[in-house]
């Protein structure tokens, strides 16, 4: 089966994507790739997706805080950079 891309810029945008295989080694894997990424193969699950719904609920009852602590504080470091753990 031939394949006539008649749009310059798909054209170049494929000899670009070759990196050293053919042109039509690029377009073959990039269309595997997209199928791919629409394959129910790699969406969530059922079960994930309320274990996520779940968790993101549990996530929603914690209490804001007053003073939150600051990304030194968390991870454990003073004013001047001094770990103090």
């Amino acid at each position: 089966m031939a394949l006539l891309i008649e749009n310059s810029e798909v054209e170049q945008l494929a000899r670009a994507s070759s990196r050293g295989v053919s042109v039509t080694e690029a377009i073959r894997q990039s269309l595997e790739n997209e199928i791919t990424r629409g394959s129910p193969m790699f969406r969530p699950k059922e079960s994930e997706l309320m274990r996520l719904l779940e968790i993101s609920e549990q996530a929603s009852r914690i209490p804001k805080r007053d003073h939150p602590m600051t990304e030194d504080e968390i991870l454990g470091y003073d004013e001047l950079g001094i770990p103090t753990r």
